[in-house]
């Protein structure tokens, strides 16, 4: 007995924990665009692509340096002073032909950074797309499944009565009481696909503190508010399309601009080959003790020479590899400018495939399925049919309004990776 109350003690804890733990958790509904925005001001993966453009833009200040100067004090001692002047001076060498070369590589690798921070955050824009999308269907599915349990509560309770009147076989009732425990079941997993898909979300906008939700119920027609195209729009042209992704696409703009920088190291590699202007100038100066005169002298001094003179080693290993890196570049380029054709030609029929499901949903299906729920209660309630054949008419409208919720999601989610092919933010794209 006292095992057992010490038990007890230890699960309210551990359950009074957990009540305080969830309780600092602040729940905020948020729509898509609000979502988007968190991502992109919270994630820590976003900002670290960001302090990686930052530092490259710091590589321009950099490659455009000055050479800091040098100071030397010359000091003879014992004989060796005399007759021989003491010197302290400055010197400083001047690259030739150099700072420039480097700067402009630096700036083209800056570029780069920030075409690639732009396609991450295009990537992240897309999952955070998906994963909203997918909670609005996994709602939209608990509603339907949520509705259908309560439809056949009442059938069950209905037909419990009109079998104590002997109205109906009490078979009827089992195959009720059945459907209504399976509807219960349906009802529990999609409640659970419902978290499952909330957790999701927050776990691709990378929060903690907050536990956000979609700002919609259930998952509708609301193009607009989810930054979509109406399906009946059909001005999209496919060329246009394409040739847009081809020029806007920040991965292959990317690839592009690592073209440029290719060619701007190869500029930098050879300039290796311009040697450098070194001047060096100072004051000299002898002591009572050490001139020829027996009096103190001074003056000035100046020399003027080249410097890393390429005699002896002329850098062409580094110029040959800066060759073979703009080849590679050059091949890059290609690749990827296939693989953005590729990529956008299969969004794009996805595209189309879900805007015809999803219109043919819409014009036929959903019509006939709820006319045929509707028309069958009537017919059940008036004992035109039994409850088998009205469990079957249900089971239609189910599966309809199921595979409707799919086909919507389908094609919010084909939209959606429509514009992430094409580097496209706007979704008002027929314009293009």
């Amino acid at each position: 007995m006292k095992l057992r109350l010490i038990i007890l003690f230890f699960v309210l804890v551990l359950l009074t924990k957990v009540e305080f733990c969830l309780g600092i958790v602040e729940s905020k509904k948020i729509n898509l665009n609000e979502a988007i925005n968190i991502t992109l001001s919270a994630n820590p993966k976003v900002k670290i692509q960001k302090l990686n453009t930052e530092t490259s833009v710091n590589e321009i200040k950099i490659a455009d340096r000055l050479q800091n100067p040098s100071v030397e004090f010359f000091q003879n001692i014992g004989k060796a002073g005399e007759g021989n002047p003491q010197q302290i001076g400055v010197d400083y060498t001047i690259e030739i032909l150099k700072r420039g070369k480097r700067k402009e590589y630096a700036k083209s690798e800056a570029i780069a950074a920030l075409n690639n921070e732009k396609y991450y955050e295009q990537v992240l824009i897309l999952n955070v797309k998906k994963a909203y999308i997918d909670l609005l269907l996994k709602k939209a599915n608990y509603k339907v499944l949520k509705n259908q349990q309560d439809l056949t509560s009442e059938l069950y309770e209905t037909a419990k009565k009109q079998s104590e009147k002997g109205a109906i076989p009490h078979t009827e009732v089992i195959q009720a009481k059945i459907a209504l425990n399976r509807a219960i079941i349906y009802t529990n997993v999609a409640k659970s696909e419902v978290i499952k898909a909330q957790n999701r979300l927050n776990a691709t906008m990378n929060t903690s503190e907050i536990n956000y939700d979609t700002k919609e119920e259930t998952l509708n027609n609301d193009y607009a508010a989810l930054n979509t195209l109406d399906p009946l729009n059909d001005k999209l042209n496919f060329e246009k399309i394409k040739n847009y992704a081809l020029e806007n696409r920040y991965d292959l703009l990317k690839a592009k601009q690592e073209i440029e920088s290719a060619k701007n190291n190869l500029k930098v590699v050879r300039s290796q080959l311009i040697p450098d202007f070194e001047i060096n100038g100072g004051y000299a100066y002898q002591g009572k003790g050490t001139s020829e005169s027996g009096r103190f002298m001074s003056g000035g001094y100046v020399a003027v020479g080249l410097t890393n003179l390429p005699i002896l080693y002329q850098y062409q290993p580094e110029i040959k590899n800066a060759q073979i890196e703009i080849e590679k570049a050059q091949l890059k380029y290609e690749d990827i400018k296939v693989d953005v054709t590729r990529d956008v030609t299969d969004a794009w029929e996805k595209y189309t495939i879900a805007r015809t499901n999803l219109n043919f949903y819409n014009k036929e299906l959903l019509k006939d399925s709820k006319e045929l729920l509707t028309e069958s209660k009537q017919n059940l309630d008036n004992k035109k049919i039994d409850v088998t054949s009205f469990l079957v008419s249900k089971k239609i409208y189910l599966e309809s309004m199921l595979y409707y919720h799919e086909a919507l999601a389908e094609y919010y989610d084909s939209y959606a990776e429509l514009l992430k092919e094409m580097n496209a933010l706007d979704w008002n794209i027929e314009n293009i």
